[in-house]
């Protein structure tokens, strides 16, 4: 080896030297820029997950009142023969926080007697808060006991 490459080879050794003794870590600038982009990060991360439960939450409350909808039209159907004007409610013993109430109508009684108006609603609290899912339905019972019959 000359003496010229050997100076050329030192120099650059010497200058690698240099470099890792400035560039060990990082600043206390960089870690701090990294620490609020990994909380921002994260939070957001958690508020994504906070609205995904509460709508999880709802739509099994929405699907369980349904189901309790169903429910109420077997254990009390409405017979043809004896429907009238009427409303009633309950709860269910299953489910404390969900009750239900439903209210019959006749639409006409004069034009179309025997056309009844049957809304059935079930309820649920939730923290203070009340939600409900209802269904409104026409039943047709000429022949029931309550309808005045045109002489």
């Amino acid at each position: 080896m000359s003496l010229l490459s050997m100076c050329l080879l030192g120099r650059s050794i010497g200058y690698m030297i240099k470099e890792r003794r400035y560039s060990r870590g990082f600043t206390l600038i960089e870690v701090l820029m990294a620490l609020v982009i990994a909380v921002v990060g994260i939070s957001a991360l958690l508020g994504g997950m906070m609205r995904c439960l509460a709508v999880v939450s709802t739509a099994r409350d929405q699907e369980m009142a349904r189901s309790l909808l169903r429910r109420v039209d077997i254990e009390y159907p409405i017979d043809g023969k004896t429907v009238a004007e009427t409303s009633d409610s309950g709860d269910f013993d299953d489910f404390p926080s969900y009750s239900w109430s439903r209210n019959i109508l006749m639409v006409d009684e004069e034009e179309r007697p025997g056309l009844f108006l049957v809304t059935t609603r079930v309820e649920w609290s939730r923290r203070s808060r009340t939600a409900g899912v209802e269904i409104t339905t026409y039943r047709y019972a000429p022949e029931s006991e309550n309808v005045k019959k045109k002489i």
